[in-house]
């Protein structure tokens, strides 16, 4: 039958139609003319028909759909290939490990070539700041937590999370309450309604 479907996409009423031509003369003694299917007594054609009911008329029109719209192609994957020119990395790539700049400086970078002038400006670019200017710090350099300590810090940020947590904890009981008293009204009235009746 789907093949018949899929072949001659014949509508759900021409499929009964020809059901009903494949099945005349069942029951019949004497009949006149006989269909291709008449060798089934009658409780069998009944069967036929309720398993064709249940199983292709009541999807019929999802099988006419199946076998005549033409499907999507769908593109699963689209490879793009984009060239780009490298550049010379002046600064090391990020750290992953977690080591200070200054160890990877002096132990796994490679080294800075020397300029064949030595004692002019130029080696003086090549050397760290710390040779060329000392130890001094400015005023933007000054650390902000230098004047507290590690108590201090664990006091004020104790404080600060009290504060919101009770505050939010403060706010959850609110909202709590509103709805257990709606829930508590709601009840009230079912028990109402239902002994009124």
């Amino acid at each position: 039958m789907l093949l018949v479907c899929k072949a001659k996409k014949m509508s759900l009423e021409e499929h009964l139609k020809d059901l009903g031509r494949l099945l005349t003369g069942i029951g019949q003694s004497h009949p006149g003319k006989k269909g291709i299917l008449a060798l089934f007594n009658v409780d069998q054609a009944k069967d036929i028909i309720s398993y064709f009911q249940m199983s292709l008329f009541q999807h019929y029109k999802l099988y006419e759909c199946m076998f005549s719209v033409p499907r999507d192609v769908m593109v699963l994957g689209a490879e793009n290939v984009i060239s780009v020119v490298k550049s010379e990395p002046t600064f090391p790539a990020p750290l992953e490990e977690g080591i200070s700049s200054e160890i990877y400086s002096q132990y796994i970078a490679p080294p800075v070539p020397q300029s064949p002038i030595t004692g002019t400006e130029d080696s003086r670019i090549n050397q760290p700041l710390e040779e060329l200017g000392g130890n001094e710090k400015t005023a933007d350099e000054v650390d902000p937590l230098s004047g507290f300590t590690v108590e201090d810090v664990k006091t004020v940020l104790n404080q600060v999370t009290t504060e919101v947590i009770g505050s939010l904890q403060a706010e959850i009981n609110e909202k709590l309450r509103v709805q257990e008293e709606a829930f508590a009204a709601k009840i009230e009235n079912l028990q109402k309604s239902r002994f009124s009746q």
